[in-house]
């Protein structure tokens, strides 16, 4: 288990670190630095790319999440065996957009591991449930799965 309080961690500095400890299983951070002017050494590249073999996290928790594309897309890279994933403070306004968002990265990262997504929503009423269970089905983004509410967190599970 990997907590890192920092807030905007950047990606150089995750990609050593984890690096240094290859047997963590569940990963806790605030959030990342996606500082476009911030570029991967060759290094860190071989590193990333060699963690899509070696890497074990299997449970991420991202506290706050603004860039949906390029953390997810990170995350995926780095932690390619993710089963659960959870985001803490998000501004999400639009589930269906939030939903179809991460849909898109699973898919687009071949991302079969992934079977549970958990998301802080201080909105979440069971309107919002139902909603989900609407745009999932409507849209065939998974064939079986479970939604619930539990005070202000939603999860989604599927097989």
């Amino acid at each position: 288990y990997l907590e890192i309080l920092e807030k905007e961690l950047s990606i150089p500095i995750l990609i050593q670190v984890i690096n240094l400890l290859p047997n963590i299983t569940t990963l806790k951070i605030h959030s990342l630095s996606t500082d476009e002017t911030t570029e991967l050494t060759v290094k860190e590249l071989r590193i990333l790319c060699s963690m899509k073999r070696t890497s074990q996290i299997t449970k991420v928790y991202l506290e706050e999440i603004c860039d949906i594309h390029e953390e997810l897309d990170f995350l995926f890279t780095l932690c390619p065996y993710m089963k659960y994933f959870k985001v803490g403070c998000t501004n999400i306004t639009d589930v269906q957009w939030f939903l179809r968002t991460i849909f898109k990265e699973i898919n687009r990262n071949n991302n079969h591991h992934l079977r549970l997504l958990c998301f802080h929503a201080p909105i979440a009423d069971d309107r919002i449930v139902e909603n989900m269970e609407e745009i999932i089905k409507y849209d065939k983004l998974l064939p079986h799965f479970t939604v619930k509410r539990i005070l202000d967190s939603v999860y989604l599970q599927w097989k």
